[in-house]
This record gives C-alpha cells, sequence and structure tokens, in this order.
C-alpha cells in the first residue's frame, strides 16, 4: 500500500520527536513509573496466559516489553518502533534478556515484519499517534491466534472533578496556541474498534497525578510537539508553565481510555 503524503508527514514528525525523547522518558519512569502503572491496568484485564507470546506495537524504551516479560514468566515479547533512539534505550535496559526481541519497523505495515502469529498484540500509549490505526490494527488482528486479544491505551486528556478539560479551559486566557488535537480522533478510532470487535471492553482510568507530575509528562519533547506543533522545544517548554499557571487549582484527572478487543475466531 502506497502511503499518502500528509501520513508520511506525521510519522517522520512523530520518529522525530521521539527520537528526542528517551532520556526524557526514562527519567520521568524511573521516578514516577506511570506508564508501568497504565500498562498494569491494561494486561491485568486480557487474560494472558504464562507462556503467552506477545507483540507491543509502539514500545518505546521497552518499560511495557520488560513489564510484560516479568509478569508472564515464560511468555515472549516482540516490541516494534519506530525510533531508532527510543529502540537503541530498550535494548540496553533490557540487559540481553532472551524473552525480549525489539524489531525497528513501521506500525501501519506489522505484516511486513512477522510471519507468524501472536496470543496478544498491546498498544501501550501508542495507538493515538498512529495516523494509519485501521491498517495497524487490521494487521494487528490477522497476526492474532484464533481466540487472540488485542490491548491499548489511548490517551485522553487533563480533567478537573467536574469534567473539564484543562487544558482547553487554561488556554481561554493563557492563549499560548495549545493543540488538543491529535493524529488520531478519538471518536473514529473507538468506532473502527469496535466494528473489529464485536467482543470488546472500554472503559476509563483516571490517574489522579500532581501538577508537577504532569508538567514533567507533557515537557517530553513528544509530548509538548503534540500540544504545541509549531514550536522549537525551548518555546514549548514555556507554553506549558504558562498553561499550568492559568490552570485552576484542584485535583488533576489525567484521563485515559483502555480498549480490550478478542477475536472469537479467525
Amino acid at each position: 500500500m502506497i502511503e499518502n503524503a500528509k501520513v508520511a508527514k506525521i510519522k517522520s514528525a512523530v520518529r522525530s520527536n521521539f527520537d528526542k525523547s528517551p532520556s526524557f522518558y526514562e527519567s520521568f519512569e524511573q521516578k514516577h513509573g506511570f506508564f508501568r502503572s497504565l500498562n498494569r491496568t491494561l494486561i491485568s484485564r486480557m487474560s494472558l496466559s504464562a507462556v503467552a507470546d506477545v507483540l507491543d506495537v509502539g514500545c518505546g524504551t521497552g518499560a511495557s516489553c520488560r513489564q510484560i516479560a516479568d509478569y508472564l514468566p515464560q511468555g515472549r515479547v516482540w516490541g516494534l518502533d519506530n525510533s531508532p533512539a527510543m529502540l537503541e534505550t530498550a535494548r540496553e535496559l533490557s540487559g540481553g534478556n532472551s524473552r525480549i526481541i525489539y524489531v525497528e519497523g513501521d506500525a501501519g505495515r506489522l505484516d511486513e515484519y512477522f510471519d507468524f502469529t501472536f496470543d496478544a498484540v498491546i498498544y501501550s500509549a501508542s495507538i493515538f499517534l498512529i495516523p494509519d490505526y485501521e491498517r495497524s490494527l487490521k494487521c494487528a488482528a490477522k497476526l492474532l491466534k484464533p481466540g487472540g486479544s488485542l490491548g491499548l491505551t489511548f490517551m485522553d486528556g487533563v480533567y478537573d472533578p467536574k469534567q473539564r478539560n484543562l487544558f482547553e479551559l487554561a488556554e481561554k486566557t493563557a492563549k499560548q496556541g495549545v493543540s488538543l488535537r491529535k493524529p488520531v480522533d478519538q471518536g473514529k478510532f473507538e468506532q473502527f474498534f469496535a466494528g473489529m470487535f464485536p467482543a470488546y471492553r472500554l472503559w476509563n482510568e483516571d490517574f489522579q497525578l500532581s501538577e508537577a507530575v504532569l508538567k514533567e509528562f507533557f515537557s517530553v519533547p513528544a509530548m509538548s510537539a503534540g500540544l504545541f506543533p509549531g514550536k522549537d522545544y525551548s518555546e514549548r517548554v514555556r507554553s506549558i508553565e504558562s498553561l499550568f499557571q492559568h490552570m485552576p487549582r484542584c485535583r488533576f484527572l489525567f484521563r485515559w481510555r483502555l480498549m480490550v478487543g478478542e477475536l472469537t475466531g479467525n
């Protein structure tokens, strides 16, 4: 399939931003363990056997791969990412674990890298950055064994207890030009997912994080680029600081949508 220019441009930008982010991500995760908490919530709902073979699409620095390998003492994990820099860090941190295999590749062309099937495919904090998610999910479904499952975590946003989007609220007075658009439209994505997996579950997970932790998360180069795609990194950091200064003093709820789909037969 020939990739259109818009999709190719988004993928190139995402890869470039993530190539700048490994040390930021790893520092954040070592301090806060956020992605492990998020991923633990997902995989605990997927009924994985101890010997499962799992594909982790958009594995980044490998935090989710290492966690799955720990969770499945006899399982094997393949981590795929399009950022060489993220994979370099992932391989270093995995310490030669023979049950974890890393592959550099495009999430939209999974069928080009694997000629065998998996018990499960996960997209841990990655699917909302894949503009050709339809092709990616179709490939993933073909790579699942009969009865296999697909799980993912989709970043929704930051809310207050009144369910107000805090970035949208802060932008009204901060006027920093924040973008709330993602490469993937959440509503359209959920509709497509439900059509692919009639047997599916979808739920919200709200993580109550401090202002300092959230600010650190969105200051990661790849995350800040999503909020302020037209600015250089130093400008993005200043804009994030301004946004948080204009937010109300309240509890911050970092909301993620979690989905698990199951194949009833291939």
